[in-house]
């Protein structure tokens, strides 16, 4: 299947930018913070996240994305792809329709030419202890060698993939 061509821009840096600040961040300021409970601090960093991520790396590319969506549906200017041949991936594998909390399909490794991700949010599987935002969290748009997959999310470790943001 061939792609149409469209001008992508390496936007990596700018999303390490944003991911070291943010964890640090959370990580400094956040955690732990014995005056707030639990999910208070957690739904306060998450309003500044936002606030975050527009200020620093979508206004350095032009771009807008609906604050209440940010986090929560995949922007779909920007893509994420693995930087050199293949790579490792985690699939959700949803055991039934209200269970999709799974990350283990058996299809385990994807190549840039073959898969198409967008960018959600960044993850970690614990959300109450310190971050690094050790993954991305992505959906499958795109997925030559497996199209059942497609539609899916999905993570895969940062430094396996490039950000790049499409022009069009």
């Amino acid at each position: 299947m061939e792609e149409e061509m469209h001008e992508q821009q390496d936007i990596t840096a700018i999303f390490d930018h944003y991911r070291v600040s943010a964890r640090s961040i959370w990580n400094t300021a956040f955690w732990p913070d014995p005056q707030l409970r639990e999910w208070d601090f957690i739904d306060a960093f998450d309003d500044i996240q936002r606030i975050l991520f527009d200020s620093l790396v979508l206004s350095k590319i032009d771009k807008e994305f609906s604050t209440e969506h940010l986090f929560r549906k995949a922007i779909p200017f920007i893509h994420i792809s693995p930087s050199a041949g293949r790579c490792p991936i985690m699939i959700q594998n949803p055991r039934g329709p209200n269970m999709t909390g799974y990350w283990d399909d058996p299809v385990n490794q994807i190549s840039a030419s073959h898969v198409k991700m967008h960018f959600i949010d960044f993850f970690d599987w614990n959300r109450m202890a310190v971050r690094d935002f050790h993954y991305y969290h992505v959906s499958i748009t795109r997925f030559d060698e497996h199209p059942h997959l497609v539609g899916r999310e999905a993570l895969i470790e940062t430094h396996y993939v490039r950000a790049l943001f499409d022009s069009e």
